[in-house]
């Protein structure tokens, strides 16, 4: 199978050909309020599909920052699954709870690469412990092909957001499999203890324009 190409920009509005987990929305821009300056980034869509995907929506909390809940909202994704080492620092990050986007049953062949655009919006700092991020993983079966740290609190030094970014993967060989697009809440706790704050002032992960290109 391939991606949903009548859906790659997102252009239905919805998440026709793909599946997620947590608070996902397509949306036709986002107001980024930064919790570290008194700033605000208008963020609009990069494809031709006037949207964009929405992983997560920090949003959705109360003055302190804890999640809302209520009829309507769907259940928080739990991410406690990904965890990644930082060569750097030495530190591990678990993920704690936030939101995925998957497409599943895709063919990448021999000559062909993976390309999206995504940006981050971190709303948590790197104190305590904490450390929000994003990843992207193909997945063979059980077996994890591919893993890539697209961001994460701990190298964005209170800048808060990322600018709109490409990346393309190019598999050794020919890829069957599922692609996943993870934004999660991150603690380098170790071991991993999910409390109040780490939990708190989820971080989002937008993604736009996924495609298969020949290379």
């Amino acid at each position: 199978m391939s991606l949903p190409s009548n859906n790659n920009t997102f252009l239905q509005g919805d998440f026709s050909g793909y599946q997620v987990q947590g608070r996902c929305y397509v949306v036709p821009g986002f107001d980024y309020h930064s919790p570290f300056s008194n700033s605000i980034s208008t963020i609009k869509p990069f494809g031709r599909g006037h949207c964009f995907a929405l992983l997560d929506d920090p949003r959705l909390v109360d003055a302190n920052g804890s999640r809302s809940q209520g009829a309507g909202l769907a259940a928080v994704a739990d991410t406690s699954a990904f965890q990644f080492d930082d060569a750097f620092t030495g530190m591990t990050t678990t993920g704690i709870d936030g939101a995925l986007l998957e497409a599943s049953n895709v063919d990448i062949s021999v000559g062909e690469a993976l390309e999206f655009r995504w940006c981050f919006l971190c709303y948590d700092t790197a104190a305590a412990g904490n450390n929000d991020f994003a990843i992207f993983d193909a997945v063979d079966g059980a077996n994890l092909t591919y893993r890539k740290v697209l961001a994460q609190a701990n190298d964005l030094a209170g800048g808060g957001i990322t600018t709109w970014s490409i990346w393309r993967w190019q598999p050794s060989g020919d890829f069957h499999g599922d692609l996943r697009w993870v934004v999660s809440n991150g603690t380098t706790q170790n071991p991993p203890v999910p409390n109040a704050s780490n939990r708190a002032r989820p971080s989002a992960l937008l993604i736009d324009t996924i495609r298969i290109v020949s290379v």
